[in-house]
């Protein structure tokens, strides 16, 4: 797609589809499912700009749009479109990726570096190192490297960046590589790493140095045998590069066998509190640094057990699961000892919590005690009556009525009333349809009237007939909320109160703090109650198409955990996008002469299946 402006001008030709649009001419040409070749991309680059240039130099007789081939006609630019620095990044990023890479030869990057806009000079080597490191040319990085000592050396002592992005780029992939010797082999690039290190880190005198680039100098240390010195710059790292850092260190620390030192990393690894939006992204973090650790951790290190115990029991302390890659890979690694001593495999397990593919065994129960339940209550009371929060959670003379309701009734269900319409139809423009199908719904989860309270807003019956509103109240309470104040709080109240089920697709973002990734849990035993409470005790509501459906809450703890000397890990088969979203797959491990239990009730293959839950 071409996007045209009067300062801007960026081309991708990712999709099949290609758009272009001129907004001069208001016309729009497309063209479909084109097999495209890295030539002819190119050749539709340097149309694009053509006739863009015709177009302008019609009116604007200094207009320096001019085309200029760069790189062995690799890019094709002009000059506007390289004068800015954020310019000059997402041109480069999206013309670079359909290149191979590649050497290239200095007088190649001296003509790039001329025409770029004085603004972008400063930033020249450091924007197009990071594209290298994106890209993963490494080729082109090291040759780009090299123009930058001979020729402009200062770009490299103004900004910690440049240096620490190449060291970067050569410890790239070492970890995923196979065929490793530990304690042996290191980067192939191992001297280059240590070269830059020695004449542009270590004799520098310590100050401030940006997370980024300390996290660059970290990655590029661990792949050499200097690794331990990457612990000088763990300091310099803020919390949201703390995992990638502690990664790479006990990655190196696994290759070089100091499995003491990959414990003690490991210990200090800090929790990354809940975010809806951070779910996929944590989920493929976890999973890549899992799969890594088992590539690098030695089998024939006799403590490599111990290790994999303290690992399992960081994965209990999260709400974020792993991915079956990652199961793969441990029993790919089990699968190599000899004698294996272990037991291990996947299994499923009931809402009961009993593992069906080990008879006997079930998970950590998931109640909540008394304490838990007051906990939250009070926490919901405090939350709603602060100077900020009591108009528009609710107000006193509103929640006293809503608390005679409840000790009029016990209730075993509550329904958030607004989160099933919408969620079931299109209740803003059909407000009808969407009743109608919640009712039958309702219906069908067999729940008496006098045990069911539906909680929404006052404005929810308003658009509906009076012979369906008496159908809806003939199978369960009602109590309708102001329309300004927070019908979620009165639904986890009233469960919470009367210790019932909710049918809810909502997983209390704003209760925990999770509206996103810069919103941290407001408290770490919130929101930890809060989360087992919900898979105690939700019915999740779920929509896929035309199906609704309900999975039942769970009595065991989701959670990694190690019960009746089983260790149980929780994993999904496909990529999770929200932390709504639960694992329905188990791996399990154990130690044989520990658990003959465990190894009489499953005969284990070789090479064991995965189970996957239907629902």
């Amino acid at each position: 797609m071409l996007s045209y402006y009067p300062r801007r001008l960026f081309l991708n030709l990712y999709r099949q589809i290609i758009s272009i649009h001129s907004i001069k001419s208001l016309e729009n040409i497309q063209i479909r499912h084109l097999n495209l070749t890295d030539q002819t991309k190119r050749k539709i680059l340097l149309r694009i700009n053509t006739a863009l240039n015709e177009n302008e130099n019609e009116t604007n007789t200094d207009s320096h749009t001019s085309n200029i081939a760069c790189l062995n006609n690799e890019l094709i630019l002009s000059e506007r479109m390289i004068k800015f620095p954020f310019h000059y990044r997402c041109i480069l990023e999206q013309q670079l990726s359909i290149c191979q890479d590649r050497w290239v030869t200095a007088n190649e990057w001296k003509q790039l570096y001329d025409i770029v806009g004085e603004t972008t000079k400063p930033l020249f080597a450091s924007i197009t190192m990071l594209i290298c490191v994106q890209l993963k040319h490494i080729e082109r990085g090291r040759s780009l490297f090299q123009f930058i000592q001979q020729n402009h050396p200062d770009l490299l002592t103004s900004t910690a960046t440049t240096y620490s992005t190449y060291m970067n780029l050569l410890a790239l992939d070492f970890f995923i590589s196979s065929g490793k010797k530990h304690e042996q082999d290191y980067s192939p690039y191992e001297d280059e790493l240590c070269e830059i290190y020695q004449k542009f880190v270590k004799d520098k005198k310590p100050v401030i140095i940006a997370s980024a680039a300390a996290l660059g100098i970290i990655k590029g240390l661990c792949v050499t045998h200097l690794w331990r010195e990457a612990y000088t710059y763990l300091p310099f790292v803020n919390d949201d590069d703390q995992l990638q850092a502690i990664r790479d260190l006990i990655l190196a620390a696994l290759h070089n066998n100091d499995i003491d030192a990959a414990i003690k990393l490991l210990q200090n690894l800090k929790t990354p509190p809940p975010s809806d939006s951070a779910a996929a992204t944590m989920s493929s973090t976890l999973t890549d640094i899992i799969r890594d650790i088992f590539r690098n951790l030695d089998e024939n290190n006799k403590n490599a057990y111990e290790f994999i115990e303290h690992l399992f029991h960081y994965l209990s302390t999260l709400d974020y699961f792993i991915e079956k890659s990652a199961t793969d890979e441990i029993q790919t690694f089990f699968d190599k000892l000899v004698p294996n001593i272990y037991g291990y495999g996947t299994t499923l397990v009931y809402p009961s919590g009993a593992c069906k593919q080990l008879p006997g065994f079930n998970l950590s129960n998931g109640e909540l005690t008394d304490d838990d339940f007051n906990f939250l209550r009070n926490y919901l009371m405090e939350n709603a009556y602060t100077e900020k929060e009591v108009f528009n959670t609710t107000t006193p003379a509103e929640f006293e009525r809503f608390k005679v309701l409840l000790a009029r009734n016990k209730f075993t269900m509550i329904v958030d009333g607004l989160n099933i319409l919408y969620g079931i139809d299109r209740f803003a423009t059909d407000p009808v349809t969407s009743m109608i199908k919640t009712i039958n719904f309702l219906k069908n989860l067999h729940v008496s009237k006098s045990q069911m309270l539906f909680i929404a807003r006052k404005h929810v019956l308003s658009r509906i007939p009076f012979d369906i509103q008496k159908d809806l109240r003939s199978i369960c309470e009602i109590f309708l909320v102001d329309n300004t104040s927070r019908d979620d709080w009165f639904v986890i109240y009233a469960a919470l109160h009367s210790k019932a089920y909710v049918l809810t697709s909502d997983i209390l973002r704003k209760e925990r703090g999770i509206a996103n990734k810069y919103t941290p849990a407001k408290n770490a035993e919130v929101n930890d109650k809060l989360q087992k409470w919900l898979y105690r005790y939700q019915y999740m509501f779920i929509r896929q198409g035309n199906r609704v459906y309900f999975k039942q809450p769970m009595a065991y703890k989701l959670r990694a955990q190690y019960t009746q000397n089983v260790w149980f890990i929780p994993y999904f088969n496909k990529k999770p996008v929200s932390l709504a979203q639960r694992p329905d797959n188990w791996f399990f491990l154990y130690n044989i002469s520990d658990n003959k239990k465990a190894a009489s009730a499953v005969k284990l293959k070789s090479k064991p299946q995965t189970i996957i839950i239907k629902q």
